[in-house]
């Protein structure tokens, strides 16, 4: 089971809050470092290497997929998935799958050794390998907060690192082949089919046996179909594959899982020679995904063996295998790591700047001589987020302005930490719909507060509703709504409630006027990342991160509130947002664009040091 997906029921984890082996290697380099780039949301530049990522193993992935019975070493056939609605493969329906359709090839074009099964699987590779670097780049080049060019990344590199892969999983099919089959072989050839099937243009339930299925002795062909590993389907959507821990609190996604000798191999494709500090992190996320797998499994199996391939020197690295009471005491710290970093927001004195030693490792991820750079604070050295840690000596001179003078007019500069996202407001209860109590225990609620001549309409918020609200609300009553998120619709005062607002009963002398609700904030800063760029198909939103030396917020305009300059700003101009509406998304503060806002850029980051 490759798969298991989080229970919807369980509504005491957030979706979107679930730890995952990236997150504990970050916060293991440096708290400070993973407090940057998920409390922060400080995105770092994509560099074109994860293009040459993404382009080697979907190419991988889809030559893994296609049987050398039925898909001869020239065809132009490709055994793509149906998927279901929420875009995962569409297991359960026997309709539109492709193999079932397909007949097989004469036994006398079927490969019968590997070398002739090698020459097969590199024609194939050779067949997929143009479209899945061009689609990888297409998704690179649509990323507005990419760095250098698609001529930084030598495309033979990549093929060749294809090459590489299929060799070693080749080693698994001769493996296979020469264990006879291994001891799934008669079932196999029967046609029964594990629940979560390796990716091979058939549904889940088939009633026959495979094409490729024979009598006595077995034979490569069939190796190679016993052999194929359950990988994420190339053509599914992301994060459709993954893997949550019974909690739900932990999900990983694995790249491939053989399970051809009754037991689990899982291995994880890194399209590099495993040299520098990242080699690391990575024998951490082997382990972590060996003990998903066995929480995952009733806690009664284990994987036979973890394994790191690094592409770029075709070579298998082979991870220790925690063992139970390694995996027990796993749980308990990835627990209490969750607890403290995603049940609550921590603040940032609760993410010390204190780095880990940086790691030195050899081509194909061995340990170098010595295993750690001399200087303890290395790290700091090579870190994204050096030019506004304290831990670090960097300076970039971010901005921190009072006052902007343009268009005739003096406009006061609020830093971006004293953005006030949540507001107060005390008044009479009128027009009241609710309160139901959800099955999540949240509560549903909607009215207007009108505090004399003054309203704001107060309703449940699209990302979550509150929890906290007095049993004693009516028609009538004079309530406190506090932290609440203000906005303006259509000249009205909105007041949204989430997890974080309350609703009270408002004692005789509480006094929080509607009228002395700000919404609008003007704010200097540098542009860290461009988020979101419209390209006029599925993108119609212009989004950034800015930054001052207080903090850092998010601001977005949609379609024909996109500013002009939208095209003319790159990652280091300093600007300014005047007039624009305050706003929070995902507990993050937002500084959003609208009608009366203007963004005018102040400085060129030709101008300003670099991050």
């Amino acid at each position: 089971m490759p798969v298991r997906r989080p229970d919807p029921a369980n509504h005491k984890v957030n979706p979107y809050r679930r730890l995952s082996a990236s997150q504990v290697i970050a916060w293991g380099n440096c708290p400070r470092l993973w407090y940057y780039g998920w409390m922060e949301r400080l995105k770092s530049p994509l560099p074109p290497p994860v293009l040459r990522g993404n382009a080697v193993e979907e190419c991988v992935c889809r030559v893994l997929r296609e049987s050398p019975t039925l898909i001869s070493a020239d065809s132009r056939a490709s055994l793509t998935s149906p998927l279901a609605d929420d875009g995962s493969p569409d297991w359960d329906s026997p309709d539109f799958w492709v193999a079932p359709g397909l007949r097989a090839i004469p036994s006398s074009e079927v490969p019968n050794d590997r070398e002739s099964l090698a020459d097969w699987a590199s024609a194939r590779a050779d067949a997929h390998f143009e479209r899945c670097w061009d689609s990888a780049v297409e998704d690179w080049m649509s990323s507005p907060n990419r760095v250098g060019s698609e001529g930084d990344i030598d495309k033979e590199e990549g093929r060749q690192m294809v090459e590489s892969a299929l060799s070693l999983h080749l080693d698994q099919v001769q493996a296979c082949f020469e264990a006879g089959g291994g001891p799934g072989l008669r079932v196999w050839r029967s046609g029964k089919r594990e629940h979560w099937p390796a990716p091979d243009g058939f549904p889940r339930e088939w009633g026959e046996p495979h094409p490729a299925a024979t009598e006595g002795q077995v034979t490569w062909a069939e190796a190679w179909e016993i052999a194929r590993p359950w990988f994420v389907d190339p053509d599914a959507k992301s994060f459709t594959q993954t893997s949550a821990h019974p909690g739900d609190w932990f999900q990983g996604e694995y790249d491939l899982v053989y399970r051809w000798t009754g037991s689990p191999r899982i291995v994880d494709l890194k399209a590099s020679i495993g040299r520098g500090d990242r080699s690391g992190g990575y024998l951490d996320q082997l382990r972590m995904y060996g003990w998903l797998w066995w929480e995952t499994h009733g806690r009664e199996e284990s994987p036979e063996g973890l394994e790191i391939w690094y592409l770029g020197t075709g070579t298998a690295k082979e991870v220790e295998i925690p063992s139970q009471e390694e995996m027990e005491v796993m749980n308990i710290e990835l627990e209490a790591l969750y607890q403290m970093i995603h049940e609550k927001d921590p603040s940032i004195e609760q993410c010390p700047a204190n780095p880990s030693p940086l790691k030195k490792f050899d081509a194909g991820g061995k340990p170098s001589e010595p295993p750690t750079h001399p200087d303890q604070r290395a790290r700091c050295t090579y870190c994204d987020y050096r030019g506004i840690c304290e831990g670090s000596e960097h300076q970039i001179d971010l901005p921190l302005e009072t006052r902007v003078e343009r268009f005739g007019h003096a406009w006061p500069v609020t830093p971006i930490a004293e953005v006030e996202t949540r507001a107060s407001v005390v008044g009479e209860v009128v027009g009241l719909q609710g309160p139901e109590l959800q099955e999540d225990g949240s509560i549903k609620l909607e009215f207007t507060l009108q505090d004399g001549y003054d309203r704001a309409r107060v309703r449940p918020s699209r990302q979550g509703m509150p929890r906290d609200v007095s049993r004693r609300i009516s028609e009538g009553s004079r309530v406190r709504v506090d932290r609440g998120v203000p906005s303006v619709w259509r000249g009205q005062l909105q007041i949204d409630l989430d997890q974080k607002s309350s609703v009270s009963i408002a004692d005789g002398d509480d006094s929080a006027p509607v009228v002395e609700v700000e919404t609008r904030v003007s704010v200097v800063g540098r542009v860290w990342s461009i988020d979101a760029f419209p390209n006029g198909v599925d993108v119609h939103r212009w989004s950034i991160t800015l930054m001052d030396q207080t903090g850092s917020a998010a601001s977005v305009a949609f379609k024909q509130f996109i500013p002009v300059s939208a095209a003319a700003i790159a990652r280091g101009d300093d600007i300014a947002i005047l007039n624009g509406e305050v706003g929070e998304w995902a507990g993050r503060p937002q500084v959003r664009i609208g009608p009366g806002a203007r963004v005018v850029i102040l400085r060129h980051s030709e101008g300003t040091p670099e991050f």
